[in-house]
């Protein structure tokens, strides 16, 4: 499988013309990005030979399996590389959700992967303490509806060994490893954490097992980790995008729909928006086409799922290397992810 340094221009020519683009690239500049843990990302600055038809990219992302072999090995491991080459492979054309068009989407056997996109600059991301505003949420949340409504329950797409199906609200992170974890996060950030959010991440620790059993049906095809840094704003068609597809499973509905909107806002913002955003969510679901799921079992199902980025938010500081972006993330993650399970009335749920 290709690595950053041996795309040259006859390997991108003959790339870009197994996606209909008739152009011949004389030489390319790479740029390295800075992007995720488990990957290698470059953008990749090209010049073509005589005049390029118009649909020839200036630039392209390219997304490589990482140079890091502890890296590299998690991703395989828990699958990463797989999940988003498949994606691109199996289910990017079937949604109407805006996500980068893939001009290359491979992987071999051993899990090393290359995937080169569209380049979607000047869009950026957004860092996720600082959010978006309510009308991007609004456009971030028609999105997702795109995504979920297309894979309602899609039983078909659950069988295909790829597709990660948590039996429980959530996969990857385990109750051992939540308990393990807010030992030390408990300590390391007690000071960044009211009494009030410290109580309801005990009380959620304690029950995580409990919450995480196996739920029924409505379940659909997610992102998984539906946040700012994983959408690019200011796009040439006034959408928003969706990037960075490594973690996506077949899951509960409202796991992407909470974990979105209790990170963006402040406490005051997102109670004084949640409600008219998640009806938008829902009449957008049900234009299409989505039956037999009325808004208040949304709501439920939003409470449930408002303790999802604990999970990720507890774990999150003893898998990667720390830092002080690193500490501030983690502990906004904390911080918003608790109060929204506490305003939502979701640690009523919980039998402890």
């Amino acid at each position: 499988m290709v690595r950053p340094e041996a795309v040259t221009p006859s390997w991108l020519t003959q790339a870009l013309r197994q996606r209909g683009v008739d152009a011949t690239v004389e030489s390319l500049r790479a740029e390295v990005v800075i992007a995720g843990y488990v990957g290698d990302c470059r953008r990749f600055f090209i010049t073509y030979k005589g005049t390029p038809p118009p649909d020839a990219p200036p630039t392209v992302f390219g997304k490589f399996t990482s140079g890091d072999a502890l890296a590299a090995e998690s991703g395989k491991k828990m699958g990463f590389y797989r999940r988003e080459v498949m994606f691109y492979q199996q289910l990017a054309h079937r949604t109407r959700i805006r996500a980068p068009a893939a001009y290359v989407a491979e992987i071999d056997a051993d899990d090393n992967c290359v995937l080169i996109l569209e380049d979607l600059a000047p869009a950026t991301n957004r860092d996720q303490v600082e959010g978006c505003t309510v009308d991007e949420a609004q456009q971030a949340l028609r999105e997702a509806a795109l995504l979920h409504a297309e894979f309602w329950n899609d039983l078909e797409l659950m069988k295909q060994p790829w597709v990660s199906v948590p039996e429980g609200a959530q996969g990857i992170y385990t109750t051992p490893q939540l308990e393990s974890a807010w030992v030390y996060v408990k300590k390391a950030f007690a000071g960044r954490m009211t009494p009030q959010v410290i109580a309801v991440c005990e009380k959620f620790v304690r029950n995580h097992a409990w919450w995480n059993r196996p739920r029924q049906l409505p379940k659909c095809f997610q992102h998984n980790d539906f946040r700012p840094e994983n959408m690019m704003f200011g796009g040439a068609d006034g959408r928003i995008a969706v990037v960075d597809w490594q973690t996506s499973s077949v899951l509960g509905v409202g796991m992407d729909v909470a974990y979105f909107l209790g990170g963006i806002f402040n406490r005051q913002m997102r109670k004084a928006h949640e409600r008219p955003l998640l009806k938008g969510y829902h009449d957008e679901l049900l234009r299409m086409g989505v039956k037999d799921y009325g808004f208040d079992q949304l709501l439920r199902d939003y409470a449930h799922y408002s303790m999802a980025q604990l999970v990720v938010a507890i774990v999150g500081p003893v898998i990667v290397e720390r830092s002080e972006r690193g500490d501030r993330l983690f502990t906004h993650m904390i911080n918003s992810a608790a109060e929204q399970a506490y305003d939502n009335d979701a640690l009523d749920e919980l039998p402890d």
